[in-house]
């Protein structure tokens, strides 16, 4: 239970780190000169994100705004738009609630090793670390070899497992959100977030795998 805790917390943290830090998507933006392609103004297409992100982070209660869209002034998301985004909000929000509860697990399983068995806590905790990361890692690979090769068919598979409704079906002639959001800037920011996570949870495999091998108590079963 302690591996796979860290593991989600590494998980989430790499998650809320990334997906909601306007600074990830405002330089892509540039890099794609998205602006001038969907035809919004930089001013606009950066609110529009920000306010996005405040709103999945619980900063605000709402997604409204205004852009100049073609040349045409309007609610920067509409019905449907906003719809979709208190499903992605419960889904980010609820997230975040297994990750505390994992956090706070993981302090629990420390502390009670702590009390009651000080010297072989970090032989305990880096096996049972290991273990999950030996399952996480072909997990990772079924997984990170469908995002490499078909990223598409990955994104409908989890929208479809995440969402019980066909919101997420947007159309760009008249929603802007998938304008703002296309399917490159996801495939971005996934691999950023795997990257980050892995290189978490590498750090920790090398010192549990140290521990095991250097650092464990004679008799331990390893």
């Amino acid at each position: 239970m302690f591996g796979w805790c860290f593991i989600i917390v590494c998980v989430v943290f790499s998650i809320k780190s990334t997906a909601l830090n306007p600074n990830f998507y405002i330089p892509k933006y540039e890099e794609m000169e998205l602006a001038s392609d969907i035809g919004v103004s930089k001013k606009d297409l950066n609110q529009s994100i920000r306010l996005l992100l405040d709103y999945l982070d619980d900063k605000r209660d709402d997604i409204k705004g205004h852009i100049t869209w073609y040349g045409v002034s309007q609610e920067t998301f509409n019905e449907k738009e906003t719809s979709h985004m208190v499903d992605v909000k419960t889904l980010y929000q609820n997230a975040l609630k297994v990750a505390k509860m994992a956090f706070i697990i993981l302090v629990l399983i420390v502390l009670y090793f702590y009390l009651n068995d000080k010297t072989l806590m970090f032989a305990y905790l880096s096996k049972g670390f290991l273990m999950a990361m030996f399952t996480f890692i072909l997990m990772l690979v079924f997984f990170g070899f469908w995002i490499l090769t078909d990223f598409t068919s990955f994104w409908t598979w989890f929208h479809t497992i995440f969402f019980s409704n066909q919101l997420w079906l947007l159309d760009p002639n008249t929603d802007f959100m998938i304008c703002m959001l296309p399917e490159t800037i996801f495939y971005k920011l996934v691999i950023v977030c795997v990257v980050k996570a892995i290189c978490f949870m590498a750090l920790a495999s090398v010192l549990a795998i140290y521990y095991m091998v250097k650092k464990a108590p004679i008799g331990f079963e390893r």
